[in-house]
C-alpha cells in the first residue's frame, strides 16, 4: 500500500500511524500541547511512585506475611468462599511499572512518531496491562517463569506481526490487540470491586443514623473506584481514538484520558502503600476465562470495524 508523504516520519523516514489532520492548525497545536503535558504529568507521577516504593521498601519487607486463600468460619469449619488475597507487594509494583512504561511510550512516540518502529517500545505498555490482568486472574499471585514465557511470546509475536503487515493494517492490528487488554482490565477491576465492596459492607458495624463503621481489612471503596475509573477512562480514551481513526478531536480525547487514568493509578499506589490491602478475588475457571477473552476480543473487533465505517 502506498503511503502518503504526510504519513512519513520526518525523523526516521518510516511510515507512521498518528499524524495531524490538515486544515486544523490551531487544534493540532492543542493536540501536541496535550500530548506533551500528558507526558510530563505521567513522568512526574512515575518519579513519585518510585519514590514511594523506595521509601516504604524496608517496612514492606518486614511486614510481608502469607494468608490462607480460604476463609475459616468462626466455628472453625471451612466454608466455600471467594478467595481473599493480599496484593500489595506485587500489584502495586506492577501499577508503578505501568505508569513508568507509559511515560516511556509517550516520550518515544513524541520523538519517533507512532508507527512500526515505535511498536517495539509501545508493546511494553500492553505487557504491563497483561501483567495486571494476570495478577487479577491468578488471585493476586504471579508465576514468574510462566509469566516470563507468556510475556516474551506475546510481545515478540505482536511486534513481529505488526512489522510484517502493510500500512495501515499494522496500526489496525496493534490497536486491536491493545484494546482487548483494555477491555479485560476494566472488566476485571469491576469484577473485583463489586464483591470486595459487598464483603466490606457486610463486615461493617451499623451505627445510629444509618451509617456504618468499617472494621474490615478489605480495600476501601475509594481505592476500588480509583482502579475502576482509571481503567475505564483509559479504555474510553482508546476507543475514542480507534473509532475516530486518529482524527483530531478523538485524539485529543485520547490524550485527555491520560489526565484521568494515570493520576488515579498514582493516587492508588500512594494510598495502598500506607497499609496492606486485601481484595476479594472471584474464582475464574478456565471456561470463565475463555468467555472473558472472547468477549474482549469481540468488543475490540467491533471497535475496529466501526473505525472502518467512520473512515
Amino acid at each position: 500500500m502506498t503511503v502518503d508523504s504526510d504519513k512519513i516520519s520526518s525523523l526516521t523516514g518510516l511510515p507512521v500511524w498518528f499524524t495531524a489532520s490538515p486544515g486544523f492548525t490551531a487544534i493540532n497545536e492543542t493536540v501536541g500541547l496535550t500530548e506533551y503535558i500528558a507526558a510530563f504529568l505521567i513522568g512526574a507521577l512515575s518519579a513519585y511512585c518510585v519514590y514511594i516504593k523506595l521509601r516504604n521498601k524496608s517496612s514492606i519487607s518486614s511486614n510481608l506475611t502469607t494468608r490462607s486463600p480460604v476463609e475459616i468460619s468462626p466455628a472453625g469449619s471451612q466454608e466455600p468462599a471467594e478467595e481473599i488475597v493480599w496484593t500489595k507487594l506485587l500489584f502495586n509494583t506492577i501499577v508503578t511499572g505501568y505508569i513508568i512504561v507509559t511515560f516511556i511510550t509517550f516520550i518515544t512516540a513524541a520523538i519517533f512518531g507512532v508507527g512500526k518502529l515505535w511498536s517495539a517500545i509501545g508493546i511494553y505498555h500492553n505487557v504491563l496491562e497483561l501483567c495486571l490482568v494476570a495478577s487479577l486472574l491468578q488471585k493476586g499471585t504471579f508465576n514468574y517463569i510462566i509469566g516470563l514465557i507468556v510475556i516474551v511470546v506475546y510481545s515478540t509475536s505482536a511486534v513481529a506481526i505488526t512489522s510484517q503487515l502493510d500500512w495501515y493494517w499494522d496500526a489496525t492490528f496493534f490497536k486491536f490487540q491493545g484494546v482487548i487488554l483494555d477491555f479485560l482490565l476494566a472488566a476485571l477491576f469491576i469484577r473485583v470491586a463489586i464483591p470486595t465492596h459487598n464483603r466490606r459492607r457486610s463486615e461493617s458495624q451499623p451505627l445510629l443514623g444509618g451509617n456504618f463503621m468499617s472494621t474490615s481489612s478489605l480495600a476501601p471503596r475509594y481505592q476500588l473506584i480509583c482502579l475502576v475509573v482509571a481503567a475505564t477512562a483509559h479504555l474510553l480514551g482508546n476507543l475514542s481514538n480507534v473509532i475516530g481513526n486518529t482524527q483530531t478531536i478523538p485524539f485529543i480525547i485520547f490524550n485527555l484520558s491520560y489526565f484521568i487514568s494515570f493520576p488515579l493509578y498514582a493516587f492508588y499506589v500512594h494510598q495502598a502503600e500506607k497499609t496492606r490491602i486485601k481484595y476479594v478475588i472471584p474464582d475464574t475457571s478456565f471456561f470463565k476465562f475463555i468467555l472473558l477473552v472472547l468477549w474482549a476480543t469481540s468488543a475490540s473487533a467491533i471497535a475496529i470495524l466501526l473505525s472502518f465505517y467512520h473512515n
